[in-house]
């Protein structure tokens, strides 16, 4: 059973993907600036390499006896250059697949819309040049990220503000996208094009006031806000989610799609019941 390097481990979605495989008894190694943090996350279970994107030695130190590649790293600035370099060491190396996690189709298609999208893009296209058998996830909007951080928001008292209250969005949840990542990291064949990843519906901001209001039987408010400024002095990555943030509002992330299920035989988890447990969370955290 060959090995499989994650990168980006450390992170959100890379502990769930990294989690499913130690389950599943696959061997694993880790690519990481944060040894103290994976061995904390992670403890024995994991072989843990310590190293850089921009570092070809400890690249290739990493790469040395793997056969699956499952390429993860934030959005920065450095996105496209790094992500390229691990490509190329595992092309040398000689690993069989790479599994990338992209971003979200309407970053990409069509080009010039987003810096984040036109980064992933860049690596796509790379991928695509190599020998090595690959396929790209285009996850759309994360639930973990912004529909937790708008259940934070209004358990305090605070409205729902959206640039569009009827702007609707395929939320996918973190946990499905890493379901389809091992999925393509241990099935016999992989898609020959991007997989774009949904949730099983399109909701919009005003929908998810009226289904938080029904739950905690109480009113939440929804305020329309300016789009945040696109500030081309500011850092990449604020850059980016300005862009996403104009994106959806104009509509871009309103879509669905049926990969989900058609490779995991089941339906992807839903926004209302992602909603809940979120919400006896956080009743739990508050004691």
């Amino acid at each position: 059973m060959s090995r499989i390097l994650v990168t980006g481990a450390t992170g959100r979605l890379g502990q769930l993907l990294v989690e499913q495989l130690v389950a599943r008894n696959r061997p694993v190694r880790i690519l990481t600036r944060r040894p103290e943090t994976a061995r904390k996350l992670f403890g024995t279970t994991v072989q843990i390499a310590v190293g850089e994107f921009a570092d070809r030695y400890s690249l290739d130190a990493a790469i040395r006896g793997v056969g699956r590649l499952l390429l993860l790293s934030p959005i920065s600035e450095r996105l496209a250059a790094d992500q390229i370099a691990v490509a190329n060491a595992a092309d040398t190396a000689g690993v069989r697949r790479i599994v990338k996690i992209s971003g979200s189709d309407w970053t990409i298609d069509p080009p010039g819309v987003s810096i984040s999208g036109d980064a992933h893009a860049a690596v796509e296209q790379h991928l695509r040049r190599l020998s090595i058998e690959s396929v790209s996830l285009r996850p759309n909007a994360w639930m973990q990220v912004s529909l937790a951080n708008t259940i934070r928001q209004v358990l305090v008292g605070n409205p729902i503000s959206a640039a569009n209250p009827d702007a609707g969005v395929g939320y996918i949840d973190a946990r499905d996208i890493a379901d389809v990542a091992v999925h393509q990291l241990l099935a016999e064949t992989v898609s020959g094009t991007p997989l774009i990843l949904t949730g099983p519906g399109i909701v919009t901001p005003r929908q998810i006031a009226v289904l938080l209001s029904t739950i905690l039987k109480r009113p939440v408010a929804l305020v329309e806000r300016p789009p945040s400024a696109l500030t081309p002095d500011g850092d990449f990555e604020h850059r980016a989610v300005a862009e996403f943030g104009r994106l959806i509002a104009a509509g871009r992330a309103a879509l669905t799609t049926d990969v989900v299920a058609s490779l995991l035989g089941r339906p992807p988890r839903s926004v209302g019941s992602f909603i809940s447990e979120q919400l006896a969370i956080e009743a739990a955290l508050a004691g």
